[in-house]
């Protein structure tokens, strides 16, 4: 029995809607006009395309909404690990299989998550998907607000036509019973082009008209189940676009303005800088004068009649641009910091370096409690999204039989963000030193070596040390008899 396969699809081909939900299960979705704009607009802006962009206007796009992104990404998977505890084989598959494969492509797909307000996580049995919002929609929540039923979109093409597959994830109350069973339905349409050109959902066809899906189940019923067999992750923070909404909110959603902003003032600046070319101005009569006698002039000289008298002393005129650039790197590391705070980092962490002329991320240091607590409240809200994404997993290897039964613990653990390489490197010198610990952990922690390599080394240098010594005091003993 088999009810996943790979989610093939990005947002973009047929997103998912109210229709789509009603045509298929005949259930609406959670969601509002707000939210579906919202979203696209964030996905706008980190795509680098914002509604600003003008190409006519000179004004360019360093999305650094996608940098701030990245960067908090980044920070929150900072050496992650999930270790899978127990003593069977079950154990052995979720670490070697489902655990490895997942901490290979988390940090990426975090990314995308903070962009858009979340993703959804599910194990189909080979692989995972991060799906993005407009490829899935919710359609129910329990009383915390945890996303318990849900329908994702997944496209193919074959044979030049582009088919829609709908799995449709619930939890349905038993007749004349208080248990509940988890349903999954499969549905697949063959698209068609609506009067724009937009992709629309068209006539239902049988499922094995898709290769890819010939082996999907119409229709699971699973029992056992307290949970989905999927993850919803959701961006912590408030929801202020429509509070009644399950979705995330992107992490910059408060700082588009200061985007805005910042990449008005980097165009300006790069407008400023490619206007100050030196240009000297001549006039009409000065020009056709070079020309008669065969004179070539520089390539900075142009010829400009207009406004120039040619028989007075401003028949030669220099083009001096203005330059505004400290002024413009203030404004712009003013906007860099506020948009910083605005999606959750401490004052200052992100800056303009005025010799280098990039973008940066500072270190982050001890006493920046604003970044630490953001990235440990993004790093709690991951967690548990990831657990219970482990524990979909798990299920899904029962019902596919793909190792044998076995309970399981799981263990998490997170990088210091305020680690700092060059002084770790320092203070175990000087524990080296003070003989607190082995000269050959320093090698293998920082010059890569192996255990062995290093231990090799030292003894080599020893024994060099040991024959120089040997020899100096063979040299003072002949002195000495002398």
């Amino acid at each position: 029995m088999n009810i996943f396969t790979k989610i093939l699809s990005r947002l973009g081909l047929l997103e998912l809607t109210e229709d789509a939900a009603a045509k298929g299960f005949g259930v609406k979705l959670i969601s509002s006009l707000e939210m579906r704009r919202a979203i696209k607009l964030w996905d706008d802006i980190s795509r680098g395309a914002p509604p600003w962009l003008d190409p006519s206007d000179d004004v360019v796009t360093i999305n650094m909404a996608k940098f701030i992104s990245d960067t908090r990404a980044k920070l929150t998977t900072l050496d992650i690990g999930i270790t899978a505890s127990g003593d069977n084989p079950r154990v052995q598959y979720l670490q070697d299989v489902v655990i490895k494969s997942l901490l290979d492509r988390l940090p990426e797909q975090l990314c995308e998550a903070d962009r858009l307000g979340g993703m959804m996580i599910r194990w189909n049995g080979d692989s995972w998907d991060f799906v993005r919002p407009g490829s899935f929609g919710i359609t129910e929540i329990d009383s915390n607000h945890n996303v318990i039923g849900a329908i994702f979109a997944m496209q193919v093409t074959q044979n030049k036509d582009i088919y829609t597959r709908l799995e449709y994830h619930r939890f349905e109350k038993l007749a004349d019973s208080e248990d509940s069973v988890y349903r999954v339905s499969n549905k697949a349409y063959r698209n068609t082009r609506g009067p724009s050109g937009s992709l629309m959902l068209g006539n239902e066809v049988p499922l094995a008209i898709v290769k890819q899906w010939a082996h999907i189940e119409p229709e699971v019923t699973i029992s056992g189940l307290t949970k989905p067999l999927f993850a919803y992750y959701r961006v912590p923070g408030a929801n202020i676009i429509d509070p009644s909404s399950p979705y995330g909110t992107s992490i910059f959603s408060d700082a588009i303005q200061e985007l805005e902003d910042i990449d008005l003032g980097i165009s300006r600046k790069s407008a400023e800088i490619a206007d100050s070319k030196h240009i000297t101005f001549i006039g009409q009569t000065v020009k056709r004068g070079a020309d008669n006698r065969g004179i070539k002039l520089p390539r900075y000289v142009q010829e400009l009649g207009i406004g120039i008298n040619d028989d007075s002393n401003e028949s030669v005129r220099e083009h001096t641009a203005t330059v505004l650039t400290e002024q413009r790197l203030r404004d712009i590391n003013f906007n860099l910091s506020m948009a910083g705070v605005k999606c959750g980092f401490s004052e200052g962490v992100f800056v303009l370096d005025g010799q280098r002329g990039a973008v940066t991320a500072t270190q982050i240091e001890s006493d920046d409690r604003d970044t630490i607590q953001t990235i440990k409240n993004e790093r709690d809200a991951l967690q548990a999204a990831l657990e219970q994404a482990i524990e979909g997993a798990n299920a899904t290897a029962t019902l596919m039989n793909a190792a044998p039964l076995g309970d399981y613990e799981l263990e998490f653990h997170f990088g210091d963000i305020t680690y700092s390489y060059e002084e770790d490197k320092a203070n175990w010198k000087m524990y080296v030193q003070q003989g607190w610990v082995p000269k050959w952990m320093y090698f293998v922690r920082f010059e890569k070596m192996s255990e062995d390599e290093a231990k090799a080394m030292i003894m080599e240098a020893q024994q060099a040390d040991r024959e120089i010594a040997l020899f100096q005091q063979e040299l003072l003993t002949k002195g000495g008899g002398a």
